[in-house]
């Protein structure tokens, strides 16, 4: 790296990198001064090494986005370089890492986050736990898409009468979550005093929003669909989401209906007594 003038990197503004070990590159990303976004496809993250030399020399990351990555958990051991460019992080978008479960993160870590996209994560049960949520107090927009193993976004972590207020959250996005139940499953209380717009779509076993008390005084409505304008409303946060899935059920009753009918009337004996037993 001696070989190249300090000043030749210093227009670059995204560095993305594929395959292999992403500490390797570190000494390289050092010298892209004004670096504000990586982009790692198909590392591993399995072997971290302990942070060397001065953190602060590693550039101010803005953006991280992470895309079928490898044993994602590691990089929020507080000794890896990763978590030094953690805590600068205003966007980290995390797509198709299969083996990761949620975020763990020290007090200091995404404390600046602002955006935080998370979708294709196959193992994921949750989101965050309650003390992790508590320290992202930047954070205006979540958006969590396309899981198949997620029961809720916010985990269960011993006390559950506390109350986690989520100051600037603005938008909050629930794509194609097959098999979430509920946004914490315990009875924490929620306040989320800026949550302005919130999208449930095809989450069908989503019955209640949180079983503690909320909060939510500028919402005044839920989207159906991130693409379409379809709004729901019905008194409070928690009586739609209920009214939302009896009504999604009831449709989905009919459908089944539907289908017995179209196999004539020998299938439809059938399956009622397949589904009775």
């Amino acid at each position: 790296m001696d070989q190249f003038p300090p000043n030749l990197f210093q227009h670059i503004k995204v560095f993305a990198a594929s395959d292999g070990s992403p500490f390797s590159i570190f000494p390289f990303v050092r010298r892209f001064y004004n670096l504000e976004r990586l982009e790692f496809t198909c590392l591993d993250f399995k072997h971290v090494v302990p942070c060397k030399g001065d953190a602060g020399t590693l550039p101010p990351i803005r953006n991280l986005e992470l895309f079928s990555a490898r044993n994602l958990n590691h990089i929020w051991r507080k000794d890896s370089e990763l978590d030094h460019i953690l805590s600068n992080l205003q966007t980290l978008t995390v797509h198709s890492c299969d083996d990761w479960i949620n975020i763990r993160v020290f007090s200091s870590s995404l404390q600046n986050l602002t955006i935080l996209n998370v979708s294709f994560c196959k193992m994921m049960t949750n989101l965050v736990t309650p003390s992790v949520l508590k320290n992202l107090v930047q954070l205006t927009t979540i958006k969590v898409e396309y899981r198949t193993k997620m029961t809720e976004v916010v985990g269960n972590e011993g006390d559950c009468h506390q109350t986690i207020v989520v100051s600037k959250l603005k938008c909050l996005q629930l794509c194609n979550l097959k098999s979430l139940t509920s946004f914490s499953p315990r009875y924490y209380s929620f306040e989320f005093p800026c949550l302005e717009e919130l999208v449930v779509e095809d989450c069908p076993k989503l019955k209640i929003f949180s079983e503690g008390v909320l909060s939510t005084p500028q919402l005044q409505r839920i989207k159906q669909s991130s693409y379409r304008e379809k709004w729901s409303w019905t008194s409070d946060l928690n009586t739609t989401i209920k009214q939302l899935y009896t009504e999604k059920f009831q449709e989905r009753v009919v459908m089944q209906v539907k289908t017995w009918l179209a196999k004539g009337a020998s299938m439809i004996t059938l399956q009622l007594f397949s589904a009775i037993r």
